[in-house]
């Protein structure tokens, strides 16, 4: 098992840093489709998810976030979580994956407030400081995520909806 450094731990969860070993876990997790129909991409090869898997290292590595593993405190692999840049608007967008073994168990929610704070206590030059999240309108489970979290509804965009928060709020 690879080394990996913890970012950000809850009370259920840990985000770490990637490891070329983690490919199996995650191409799982990037095959299913239900798992991704939220999700622009949709279901996605074991090749574009090696190249992605590869963003995310080269992310981290620059510049300290990215989407980063998710595990519980034993080291159970549940998903991915952590930040994108927001559709070129200068903000952070909060964006997290989990594996369908893993849903209603309150982990989104864990995670996003989570990583909405992380956000906060972490300010990156260049970055507005609100996070924003975007979510198909179909999205309930995870619109309703984002607002317990501490986002509002700032728009319609293009068929999306566009949740932001602020510092502090």
């Amino acid at each position: 098992m690879a080394l990996r450094d913890t970012v950000l731990a809850t009370a259920r969860l840990r985000l770490t840093t990637w490891s070329p070993s983690d490919l199996d876990d995650l191409a799982a997790l990037h095959a299913d489709p239900e798992a991704m129909r939220h999700l622009r991409t949709g279901p996605q090869t074991r090749s574009a998810t090696a190249k992605r898997l590869g963003v995310f290292i080269a992310e981290h590595e620059r510049r300290g976030w990215s989407k980063w593993r998710v595990e519980t405190t034993d080291g159970e692999f549940v998903g991915r979580a952590g930040f994108g840049t927001a559709h070129g608007t200068g903000h952070r967008e909060l964006g997290y994956l989990l594996a369908r073994p893993a849903w209603g168990a309150g982990f989104a929610t864990e995670l996003a407030q989570a990583l909405k704070d992380w956000h906060e206590a972490h300010p990156s030059p260049g970055v507005a400081p609100p996070l924003r999240g975007y979510v198909y309108p179909a999205n309930v489970a995870s619109r309703r995520v984002l607002e317990k979290a501490g986002f509002r509804l700032l728009r319609d965009q293009d068929g999306e909806l566009v949740y932001e928060t602020g510092c502090g709020s």
